[in-house]
């Protein structure tokens, strides 16, 4: 049985716990699974933990940053409950100095050892950027066509976006420094908007 076929159930899931980033991706792969065979699977979302979350702080296990698309939704996509993922959201998920600043918190003083940038198919901000559209979003498309060259496929447009933010949060030395001593992943991965399900990226 592969990683991504194992089956979690909802004592499997420490939601306190700062687990190592490869345990972090797994449970995002069967986090995914879920969602995509829609099997049935709780998630505390009860006052208690709001209470919880609230007296004992947040302590997720992964930093998402996505898209700020409405369909894409990590604590859906992954089926996480409240507390489990720190979720960095900006049209076509590129990374500037404010969403930098936001992984760098999660990932230094929060200690999440997983850093995921979760691009997604069907994005109107690459189309933008592949129609060469300006104006008011150009801050966010001449970032994404300069990631993209003479790419013109969509899904690869995807992917290359998704890879160009991963390079740009490695140019950080907080973050190149935790990749190298603080057992830090940084990984990018591709939603799939028809059906749900992620690509993790290698």
């Amino acid at each position: 049985m592969s990683q991504s076929e194992m089956t979690y159930t909802a004592d499997d899931y420490d939601i306190d716990a700062h687990v190592p980033a490869p345990e972090a991706l797994r449970r995002l792969e069967a986090g995914n699974r879920i969602y995509v065979e829609a099997l049935d699977h709780e998630r505390d979302l009860s006052p208690a933990r709001i209470q919880e979350l609230f007296e004992k702080g947040q302590r997720p296990f992964a930093c998402i940053i996505t898209c700020a698309d409405s369909r894409v939704v990590p604590e859906h996509i992954f089926m996480a409950g409240l507390g489990e993922l720190f979720v960095i959201r900006v049209a076509g998920n590129v990374v500037g100095p404010t969403e930098l600043a936001s992984a760098v918190y999660a990932c230094e003083h929060l200690h999440t050892r997983l850093l995921l940038v979760l691009g997604h198919t069907h994005c109107g901000a690459i189309k933008a950027a592949l129609d060469g559209e300006g104006g008011p979003v150009a801050a966010i498309t001449d970032r994404i066509a300069a990631a993209l060259g003479d790419v013109h496929d969509p899904y690869e447009a995807s992917v290359l976006n998704a890879q160009a933010s991963v390079a740009a949060l490695r140019q950080s030395p907080e973050i190149a420094r935790l990749e190298a001593e603080e057992g830090l992943m940084v990984g990018s991965a591709v939603y799939h908007t028809h059906c749900g399900v992620v690509d993790f990226l290698a």
